[in-house]
């Protein structure tokens, strides 16, 4: 009995498992299999020649994508003007708030060449 019941069980996996691959979409199969592939084959990935975000409005728009999400669009937009600074290929961006008013804002460092963030928080 208890073997009739492995075997169901197993059947039961292997079938759910089939459906599964077959809900696949195409797009999504290939979107594995590039991955896979990318992940295995090192040598073939290109270096880049220059940043991948090298002008400061580039770099505002990357940082708003994120901020916008995070803490809402509203919010980070009060804390204009952003400072912005380029140093030693990392940008480094803040908010401010206008004179008089308490509280903190957003600080943000990513690296210009991949996006990559070192810091991201927000004072209160």
């Amino acid at each position: 009995m208890k073997i009739g019941l492995i075997i169901i069980g197993f059947l039961i996996s292997t079938i759910l498992q089939a459906q599964e691959f077959e809900n696949k979409s195409d797009e999504l199969i290939h979107a594995e299999q590039l991955l896979d592939y990318a992940l295995k084959n090192t040598s073939e990935r290109k270096i880049m020649e220059s940043p991948l975000i090298p002008k400061k409005e580039n770099a505002i728009d990357y940082a708003e994508n994120i901020l916008f999400e995070l803490y809402g669009k509203e919010k980070i937009q009060y804390e204009k003007p952003y400072q912005i600074h380029l140093i030693c290929d990392y940008w480094i961006m803040t908010g401010t708030l206008p004179k008089g008013m308490k509280g903190g804002t957003f600080e943000l460092v990513f690296d210009s060449w991949n996006g990559k963030i070192l810091i991201l928080k927000h004072g209160k």
